[in-house]
């Protein structure tokens, strides 16, 4: 049985959704480009994206991977037993350059994430897939020069190196990750850089040419260019055949995706575009009852409130948010037409539950199904495919078609994508609640049950005029205070807040921090 698709993976929804959070913390060093989309922790280990199709090409078309064998051109060493070496486009390679599995990593040697990824999860990939023979790995440069401003000179150096020797390359390779916090903001970076290289082994007088030659910076500048246009936007970032992984994700996600490629699948083809001006989490008006992505929305399409609702099934908070508050919200905003409620499943409890409540919504009637199982708490039980079947039965559904939608699974992905979406955004309990006004650009973040008094306010608070940004009329207020730095303006805004670039710039980036 297929799922119904919308225009849309509900996978790339988070890119929508990000766009309208304050504060988001994530796996991965972004290169500000405009973003493109399992577990629930506190403390995520997951990056930008979870698990997605190539965005435009498969990575054989625009990344050269390497030929099938070295060429007469190529170099190749051993380090350690494992072959290491450059290919004859010049990317530097670890394992057996005849390995049916390529994994291509697009990386900063500035970037946090991707020092994470080389010093845990990289020497397992070593010991299980690369020395073995059955992966061979390459590296290619992304450096975020806004961000890392040292990011582009550690690939030189690295680069450099790797032109006298394959395994100088891997040298610094190594030595730029494991020693990252003692040169990221170093003013002598490059000069650090050329004595680690020439410890290694490296001749100084081509180093330094090397280093010089305007063609290198050309060089690693392919590879940014070729990153971008197969859509990374973020290091690291992972091709395993065709498949992409974005982010410092734990070996497990690595050994899904490798199993993929061994076994010779391929990610589903991009799902069509979504119509101009549309996010994935509006509603669908070809699917009344869901938005884009497919998750299940109550509410008129217009309403200027969206409050997404991260839930579970089998949480006590979860079954008194929906018995006691849920009910006042749609009666005095949700049928008022001032708020639209979308729910998210975050199925830690329950996840079989939450597959029949899915399939209940292939038939159009979720949120009646949703209100069968809270109604009916502590009466079934997770996995009990019979109850699930009753309730069904008794909303009038085709309880085949249930049936068979639940056996299938067929809701996996729509469930995956919300947990991943949850762990992007450290959403980290349930209920879980974003109260977001998209056209103000605003919203808050509301973690548990709170009483319905206090989910009011929110929401009014939510519907007051926002403050207008510093000059917005032309000129910074005359009650913000403005000095001018060497590079950029600074100041404070009327309600206090200290701000940085153009006051009168259309975009506002607010960021919500612990200096610790």
């Amino acid at each position: 049985m297929k799922q119904i698709r919308s225009g849309v993976s509900p996978r790339s929804a988070v890119a929508g959704l990000t766009l309208l959070l304050v504060a988001l913390i994530a796996a991965a060093c972004f290169s500000g480009l405009p973003v493109g989309p399992r577990r629930v922790s506190p403390a995520p280990t997951a990056g930008a994206t979870a698990i997605q199709p190539v965005p435009t090409a498969s990575p054989t078309a625009l990344v050269p991977l390497g030929p099938a064998a070295p060429t007469a051109a190529a170099q190749t060493e051993m380090v350690s037993n494992i072959p290491v070496g450059v290919d004859a486009d010049g990317n530097f390679y670890r394992g057996n350059p005849n390995a049916a599995i390529k994994l291509v990593e697009f990386s900063d040697f500035q970037c946090p994430f991707c020092a994470r990824h080389v010093l845990q999860t990289g020497p397992l990939l070593e010991e299980t897939y690369i020395a073995t023979g059955k992966v061979v790995a390459y590296f290619r440069h992304f450096p975020l020069q806004q961000l890392h401003p040292n990011a582009l000179p550690a690939s030189k150096a690295a680069y450099c190196a790797g032109q006298q020797a394959p395994r100088l390359f891997w040298a610094m390779h190594q030595w730029l990750f494991a020693n990252q916090t003692s040169w990221s903001n170093a003013a002598d970076a490059a000069t650090r850089f050329r004595q680690t290289a020439l410890s290694f082994g490296a001749d100084a007088a081509r180093y330094d040419a090397c280093v010089r030659d305007p063609q290198t910076e050309a060089r690693i500048a392919r590879d940014l260019e070729d990153g971008m246009k197969l859509g990374v936007q973020g290091t690291p970032a992972f091709f395993i055949n065709d498949w992409f992984l974005a982010g410092a994700y734990p070996f497990a996600e690595f050994q899904k995706l490798i199993a993929k490629a061994d076994q010779g699948l391929r990610p589903p083809p991009t799902p069509t575009p979504l119509p101009p001006n549309v996010q994935p989490y509006d509603a669908n008006p070809n699917r009344p009852g869901f938005t884009y992505d497919g998750s299940p929305s109550l509410g008129e399409r217009q309403a200027p409130i969206l409050i997404f609702v991260f839930s579970d099934f089998g949480c006590e908070a979860c079954v008194e948010f929906a018995r006691t508050v849920q009910p006042v919200l749609q009666d005095k905003y949700v049928k008022t037409g001032q708020v639209r409620l979308i729910y998210k499943y975050l199925a830690v409890s329950a996840p079989q539950t939450a597959l029949a409540a899915f399939c209940a919504g292939d038939q159009d009637k979720f949120w009646e199904f949703a209100d069968s199982l809270t109604a009916n708490q502590g009466r079934w039980q997770e996995g009990d495919r019979a109850a699930m079947a009753d309730y069904a039965k008794v909303l009038g559904l085709d309880v085949v078609r249930f049936e068979t939608c639940v056996a299938d699974a067929v809701g996996q992905e729509q469930l995956d994508a919300d947990m991943a979406l949850a762990e992007q955004i450290q959403v980290s309990q349930v209920p879980y609640f974003l109260v977001l006004n998209p056209s103000a650009q605003s919203g808050l973040r509301v973690p548990g049950l709170i009483a319905v008094e206090q989910f009011e306010k929110v929401i009014q608070d939510l519907q007051k005029p926002q403050s207008a940004a510093p000059g917005a009329a032309g000129q910074p207020t005359p009650a913000a205070v403005a000095v001018q730095r060497a590079d950029q303006p600074v100041g404070v805004d009327m309600e206090g807040n200290f701000y940085r670039g153009d006051p009168r710039a259309p975009i506002r980036l607010v960021v919500f921090s612990d200096f610790q």
